[in-house]
């Protein structure tokens, strides 16, 4: 079996939540710790975290996991392309994929993580995506064979640009997780997700 990898991305300034959302209280910890929590129960070959804004505050409260590795993007305010290159380039090179994961997703069921692996060990496309009720969500996972063409990406843009490259060849999974949907931008987000916890 390949080894799949993951990063977690969590080096954002949060600046619509006016406060680190990484280390909101969510339940009995906080929501990056409850998203590396849910990671950390897939198994995968590693966890890379990307950290770059409030990195000093966040690194004393992170669980202690024997998987986790830290990296840290020193250009963080540039967008989330940036930390995307960081993780990728921070990866053991065995590793033939990586799920990359939002830090502020912390109610990502496992199981659905493990699915999007399975379907990516039966198929081998360069991208897999989660979609729920017709709906795209994150993690995606990208094969090794599209990483320089991740690395290629300026800005905010996300995974678009990646993505129409590459329409034909990706394979979207339907799961039955609405944490693939959920994150926090906003304070409002947060009250949502209280809620859930």
């Amino acid at each position: 079996m390949s080894l799949v990898s993951a990063v977690i991305l969590a080096a954002g300034t949060s600046s619509r939540m006016g406060k680190a959302k990484q280390l909101l209280p969510l339940g009995d910890s906080t929501v990056l710790a409850q998203t590396l929590a849910r990671v950390h129960s897939a198994a995968l070959h590693e966890i890379v975290l990307v950290l770059g804004a409030s990195a000093e505050a966040i690194q004393p409260r992170l669980p202690s996991l024997p998987t986790l590795r830290i990296v840290l993007n020193p250009q963080y305010g540039q967008g989330i392309a940036g930390s995307l290159r960081t993780g990728l380039s921070a990866l053991d090179p065995e590793s033939a994929a990586a799920l990359i994961i939002l830090g502020d997703q912390p109610f990502i069921r496992p199981e659905t993580l493990l699915r999007i692996v399975q379907e990516y060990h039966r198929s081998h496309p360069p991208i897999v995506i989660p979609t729920c009720q017709g709906k795209r969500g994150n993690p995606v996972l990208l094969d090794r064979s599209v990483f320089p063409e991740a690395h290629q990406l300026e800005g905010d843009v996300g995974f678009r640009a990646l993505f129409a490259r590459h329409l034909e060849e990706i394979v979207k999974v339907e799961v039955e997780d609405k944490g693939i949907l959920l994150d926090l931008d906003d304070p409002a987000d947060y009250e949502r997700l209280k809620l859930r916890s």
